[in-house]
């Protein structure tokens, strides 16, 4: 089909509307600029131009033509320019967005071992809720974010994190009784508290009674081991061997806590990014993402 001399060839045009400039921004005649122009009519079976005397005027066709070939030639220059920084030290500066509890318990030692291996990539985190995180990687503020969502996100995406969701307590429960006995409620963020209140809406017909609200892990954990109240949580960290844990299931499958890392592919600074989202390993597959969102109403 195309290759890059012909989208050139378009763009040129396009640009001058002009066949005998073309030629000159081309370094070639324009009888051959012509036969060459006549080569890609045939190649793709359409008329690039429309009847009108002496000046040219581009078909729909062609328009659309010379529309496209401004991105493929942007394209083919941001794919030259990433494959040659690759090739050098990466230097620059890495922007990450982050969920707090991933941030606190499982990116230090991934931060470590990437420090170690590229030096010349300074690190700028930020962290706090997946929406927060998400809307900042979709304004370009962080080149990559950690996140208890996928958002449908079109962009480069791998699911690096699956983990159990828990009811803790000190001592065990009859699940019967929760509408009765105090909560302990960490904000989760929005995608986690819908798919927990599904759970709960399908299991109980009174709201929880919610004694605290925190915003730290570390508080719930505290509040549920002196006996204040139950909780929800993930297993980011070790639990406490005091503590009784009950699974949650959904659907009849155990509640998961997933995290994906979003990232723009086609950014300029995919030199500082791919080796960045390198150091996790890609657990997405069909059973992992059973859990979307719009499938997740628990039963």
């Amino acid at each position: 089909m195309m290759n890059d001399k012909d989208w050139l060839i378009i763009h040129t045009v396009w640009q001058h509307q002009n066949i005998t400039r073309a030629a000159e921004q081309l370094y070639t005649s324009q009888p051959a600029l012509s036969y060459r122009l006549k080569q890609i009519e045939r190649k793709l079976g359409i008329a690039l131009f429309e009847e009108s005397g002496r000046k040219i005027t581009f078909s729909a066709q062609g328009r659309y033509l010379a529309q496209h070939a401004a991105k493929v030639l942007k394209d083919a220059q941001q794919l030259r320019q990433t494959l040659e920084s690759l090739s050098q030290p990466r230097q620059g500066e890495l922007r990450i967005g982050v969920t707090s509890n991933y941030a606190a318990y499982r990116l230090p030692d991934i931060l470590a071992h990437f420090a170690e291996i590229h030096s010349g990539i300074r690190v700028h985190l930020v962290s706090g809720l997946s929406e927060e995180m998400y809307q900042q990687l979709q304004r370009e503020e962080v080149h990559v974010a950690l996140v208890k969502d996928d958002y449908h996100w079109r962009n480069g995406k791998r699911l690096v994190d699956v983990d159990d969701y828990w009811l803790v307590s000190k001592q065990p429960l009859d699940l019967r009784l929760l509408p009765q006995l105090p909560q302990i409620r960490i904000n989760h963020g929005g995608h986690v508290t819908q798919l927990i209140e599904r759970w709960w809406n399908a299991n109980y017909s009174l709201p929880p009674r919610v004694a605290m609200q925190v915003d730290k892990l570390e508080v719930c954990l505290a509040m549920v081991e002196h006996g204040l109240g139950y909780a929800i949580v993930s297993s980011y960290q070790p639990l406490s061997e005091h503590l009784h844990r009950q699974p949650i299931s959904v659907a009849g499958e155990a509640l998961k806590s997933r995290t994906w890392l979003l990232y723009h592919h086609d950014s300029r600074d995919a030199s500082v990014i791919l080796p960045f989202v390198e150091m996790f390993s890609d657990l997405s597959n069909p059973s992992d993402q059973s859990l979307a969102p719009s499938e997740s109403a628990p039963h």
